[in-house]
């Protein structure tokens, strides 16, 4: 680790910066674990895509349905693709805290710059045991941690509660999914004192250069809406920061139809309940990554889905000038 635990603050202020990413965990036919196929995928993030981190670990790679050795697999695979190259956070969060210690000392050992906790989804009801459980991991490891405030979780933390959490030495950042009111009240909270990302692409823009937000930290979009010679976030991304936001704001409106066919395929049913990672594997399939299956008790989509998702995914490339 390249900071000590009292300068965790200051190291993610000056490090979490510009686009991470953030993949599917594919499986194999066999349901293994796809070792190769993740690897590959974040080859093409760092060389194609140019992102600037990486999130592993996470919901949508399927934590749950891992076990503890596959996600410190996937931890060291990843870790030494990127090989400093880009930092990488993991996220490590497990309703049994000596779990979540034991993978958080594993992706400091692997070389991750950041550790990821979601808010415990059992046993802390409260916010003072919520507290205490951040509390708690906190005081037994060194590395820079993350909190993923999600409703995925079954609530999202308060902004007071963020603000209590946020005073622990070695808490750095917040990946907020409350919606911008939420988040905006988050970072006049806490914004001078760890780092606040809203990781939805419809706001990255207006956060960018309205609220400072220094990282887009983490979704999908950023390689659903992107491949080889189709660069739009990133492009935009680059034309705000130095200060040509029309332009800016010309290719962002430009990539509605990709936004729109996620909102379909993806956001919708998972806001539902209905989680969509079969749907975002055939995406990145039909973009030439790796794809692959799904662990039960999610369900693989069937030949009438996929052809009408080919069908709208072909209709969307036309639309975006692909």
């Amino acid at each position: 680790m390249e900071y000590l635990k009292r300068d965790a603050k200051k190291f993610a202020r000056e490090n979490m910066l510009g686009i991470w990413s953030a993949s599917t965990y594919g499986f194999k036919k066999n349901l293994e674990l796809d070792e190769k196929g993740i690897v590959s995928d974040l080859r093409h993030f760092i060389d194609v895509l140019k992102i600037d981190g990486f999130y592993m670990g996470g919901i949508i790679n399927q934590f749950w349905a891992l076990t503890v050795e596959e996600r410190k697999r996937a931890q060291e695979l990843l870790i030494r693709e990127a090989d400093g190259a880009v930092r990488t956070v993991s996220m490590c969060g497990h309703t049994c805290i000596e779990i979540s210690i034991e993978l958080i000392r594993h992706a400091e050992k692997a070389g991750a710059d950041f550790a990821c906790l979601i808010n415990p989804f059992y046993a802390a009801s409260t916010p003072e045991l919520i507290e205490n459980y951040y509390r708690t991991i906190a005081a037994s490891v060194d590395i820079g941690i993350l909190i993923l405030n999600s409703p995925t979780s079954g609530y999202v933390m308060s902004p007071p509660l963020v603000e209590k959490v946020a005073q622990i030495d070695n808490i750095v950042a917040i990946k907020n999914v409350g919606g911008i009111e939420h988040t905006n009240e988050v970072r006049r909270r806490v914004g001078d004192l760890i780092v606040v990302s809203d990781p939805s692409e419809d706001n990255w823009l207006l956060n960018l250069t309205y609220y400072g937000q220094q990282v887009f930290l983490a979704s999908p979009a950023v390689h659903l809406y992107q491949w080889e010679g189709h660069l739009p976030m990133k492009t935009y991304t680059d034309l705000a920061m130095r200060g040509n936001l029309e332009e800016a704001k010309e290719i962002f409106a430009s990539m509605q139809p990709l936004r729109d066919m996620a909102k379909r395929w993806i956001w919708d049913p998972w806001h539902h309940g209905n989680l969509p990672f079969a749907r975002l594997n055939y995406w990145q399939k039909l973009m030439g990554l790796a794809g692959g299956y799904v662990r039960p008790p999610l369900r693989e989509m069937n030949e009438e889905e996929k052809l009408a998702f080919r069908q709208d995914f072909e209709r969307v490339e036309i639309a975006v000038g692909a």
